[in-house]
């Protein structure tokens, strides 16, 4: 029996009509990983016995200040499975936040949303006191995830121990979001 202990999260893919995904940029005030770029997920507040699907839509208003509207942001699907990473470097994270977790990476129930091109002027990266990110943009998925830095002329760079999760993501969820887009036409 294996002793990992994964915290229940949620994640919100979230693409527009050119197969591109939504990656922000985390804020210049987090502890780690600053500067790095990671789509909008966080925790299920289990206290509460919140579902996925509450929690995802909690997560994509707090981080990016979206809510889901027919014309708007759309709920597409959920990835079958949970994806999961085991963060890097665990005592240095402990000891740079000045927490001690109690789990050693995240569990992430990933849910697929459609967001016109041009209505990422909706975003409200201040809608929390303490904004999660900097800044959010439009990338190609494969792009973000290439090796070398200067394949990524934007440096628009994954958290680095996330990236293998996000390249499983990648393949689960191409598939789909190129269906949704034919079906969109």
């Amino acid at each position: 029996m294996s002793n990992i202990k994964y915290r229940s999260c949620v994640g919100a893919l979230i693409f527009n009509n050119q197969g591109q995904v939504l990656v922000c940029k985390r804020s210049s005030k987090k502890k780690t990983a600053v500067g790095k770029w990671q789509f909008p997920q966080g925790g299920v507040e289990a206290g509460r016995d919140e579902d996925y699907y509450i929690a995802v839509l909690r997560e994509i208003k707090e981080e990016v200040g979206l809510e889901v509207t027919d014309d708007k942001l759309r709920f597409v699907t959920k990835i079958g499975e949970p994806l999961s990473y085991l963060y890097e470097y665990k005592n240095s994270i402990t000891k740079a936040i000045g927490k001690v977790f109690n789990h050693n990476g995240q569990m992430i129930h990933w849910h697929l949303f459609f967001l016109p091109k041009d209505l990422i002027s909706l975003i409200d990266l201040g809608f929390e006191e303490k904004p999660e990110f900097d800044e959010c943009k439009w990338f190609n998925f494969d792009d973000f995830l290439k090796e070398e830095q200067q394949n990524n002329s934007d440096h628009t760079l994954p958290v680095p121990f996330k990236k293998e999760m996000y390249r499983q993501l990648l393949t689960l969820s191409k598939p789909i979001i190129e269906q949704y887009l034919q079906q969109q036409k």
